[in-house]
């Protein structure tokens, strides 16, 4: 039998909770940027058909119903009750479950792949998560998964909020090589895919700053150095 939630990830889930219980008031269904997410996953070329696929952080489901009608096997787990229960009545017939992604209600060696999108950040307790991954990833399976860059996301939050209040729900950020460092600690090798993140999605998070967002809406971050990029997209291979 699963064990309860321990007093933080309770924390967690209540705040989750709420928050998607407003944005879900609002209209707001999509948090991530699904597009680029989806296109990233196509370039890595490794998800086939009979994969078995779990996506930690799969908020209502929309990558799991995706890849699903692409003919992979798919799990979805989030820690928050109210995304999940969205995502089962938006999504009927999808396998969603509410598990932190901390601990993973899962045998070891279960799935070909995991996934994540814009998650890794948010975990405070990253090497937990990190150790779980691993746990239940077949031998040479991957973690593939997107964060914000930590050189340029810690420049974007504060002007965006006009504060540092983004380390309460960044506690995560890493920078290329942080995160390369803390894979390997862990048993995975690392390389990373450089995926331009311009679209509608995005144009819309920038314009509430003015001509600076115009201006950097027209850059090809593919053509710019890994340290450059907003959103690193990475690939972990399990070594054994």
């Amino acid at each position: 039998m699963r064990e309860p939630l321990d007093e933080q990830l309770i924390d967690q889930q209540e705040l989750y909770d709420s928050t998607w219980t407003g944005g879900l008031e609002r209209g707001k269904e999509q948090r991530g940027n699904l597009q680029t997410n989806l296109e990233f996953l196509s370039r890595t070329g490794l998800l086939r058909p009979g994969d078995r696929i779990l996506e930690i952080g799969c908020g209502i489901g929309a990558v799991v119903s995706e890849l699903a009608r692409q003919g992979c096997r798919v799990t979805g787990t989030d820690i928050s009750r109210v995304a999940i229960e969205y995502g089962q009545s938006k999504y009927p017939g999808l396998d969603l479950q509410v598990q932190p992604a901390e601990e993973l209600a899962f045998a070891d060696e279960t799935f070909d792949v995991v996934l994540s999108f814009d998650l890794f950040e948010h975990i405070a307790r990253i090497d937990r998560h990190v150790g779980e991954v691993h746990r239940v990833l077949k031998p040479q399976g991957y973690y593939l998964f997107q964060t914000p860059n930590k050189l340029s996301n810690a420049t974007f939050e504060t002007l965006s909020h006009r504060s540092l209040k983004w380390r309460r729900y960044h506690p995560s950020l890493h920078t290329p090589g942080q995160l390369r460092r803390r894979l390997a600690r862990h048993g995975f090798e690392v390389s990373f895919v450089k995926v331009n993140s311009i679209n509608e999605f995005t144009r819309a998070k920038l314009r509430k700053f003015g001509p600076l967002g115009s201006l950097i809406a027209r850059i090809n971050f593919e053509k710019l150095p890994l340290s450059l990029q907003t959103n690193l997209y990475v690939i972990a291979r399990k070594k054994d």
